[in-house]
């Protein structure tokens, strides 16, 4: 998979709680986000921190596996996820609308950079 495909899909979110009303990420902290793109099939997961860190997993583009760290902010009161990997030559940050998933969901979104993605979220890392 392209690093770019799966940097850019990061839409997604939880199920509606009291204790996750302040923070819209909590449900992601424990579980994992698994992305697809519509344009290649490239596939990646994201695993997400509240100190507003992720690491990711996808494949590089020589075909071996490629791990790599960033940091998530959310923007328009939350409406709107903003991934930014923390690489020596980064790609622009990308945006992507944020809603509320459950775990065992899976939706499309299409990021700030035309990008679709089949989005999902399951339990654990």
């Amino acid at each position: 998979m392209r690093f770019s495909t799966l940097a850019l899909a990061g839409a997604f979110v939880l199920a509606a709680g009291t204790a996750q009303a302040d923070d819209p990420m909590a449900n992601t902290y424990a579980n994992t986000v698994t992305t697809k793109s519509a344009k290649d099939g490239a596939t990646g997961t994201l695993m997400f921190n509240a100190d507003g860190s992720y690491s990711a997993n996808t494949t590089g583009p020589d075909g071996k596996p490629f791990t790599y760290q960033g940091k998530w902010t959310l923007k328009d009161g939350g409406a709107t996820i903003c991934l930014a990997p923390t690489l020596p030559k980064p790609p622009p940050p990308s945006c992507s609308p944020l809603t509320k998933h459950a775990v065992g969901e899976t939706w499309n979104v299409t990021n700030d950079q035309g990008e679709t993605f089949a989005v999902s979220m399951t339990a654990g890392r």
